[in-house]
């Protein structure tokens, strides 16, 4: 790997301390890469591939194209960063291209349906409908009816 960082570097036209500087480590450590002295950690190999845009096999190993393919565009540069499944770039692309409106609209359905979970006092994974029989069902209807009607009789009204 020394050869490959220092061949890296020179074909990037970086001084020892330039290369050093954009990576945030210091030139001894460049210098220590470059001449087999010190084998870089992981973080730093990821460091070098992230911000010179090379490809992690061929600094390793020598196999494959140095440099990475460039993304095509903002959204293809976020999937590679945060290693987006094609599920989740189909969603954020799709949103993204809604009409400002529209994507206002949707925030605001998710979050007036984040304030009602909130609000209740029903656990969101709970079932939507109970699990009883149709008599069960009623005679609970029957007996909240009965509640409601014992509340209604006691304050006066009918």
């Amino acid at each position: 790997m020394d050869e490959r960082i220092k061949h890296l570097r020179e074909i990037l036209h970086l001084t020892q301390d330039k290369f050093a500087s954009r990576l945030g480590i210091k030139r001894g450590a460049v210098a220590n890469y470059e001449v087999g002295r010190n084998i870089p950690a992981d973080s730093v190999v990821a460091l070098m591939c992230r911000e010179f845009h090379v490809r992690e096999e061929w600094l390793r190993t020598g196999n494959g194209e140095i440099f990475a393919p460039d993304a095509t565009s903002a959204l293809e540069a976020l999937a590679a960063e945060k290693k987006l499944t094609h599920g989740e770039y189909i969603l954020i692309e799709k949103f993204v291209n809604l009409p400002p409106a529209v994507r206002q609209e949707i925030l605001n359905y998710v979050t007036e349906v984040s304030a009602a979970l909130a609000a209740d006092d029903v656990p969101a994974t709970a079932p939507a409908w109970p699990n009883m029989s149709p008599e069960e069902l009623h005679a609970e209807l029957d007996r909240q009816i009965g509640i409601e009607k014992d509340t209604e009789d006691k304050s006066g009204v009918s």
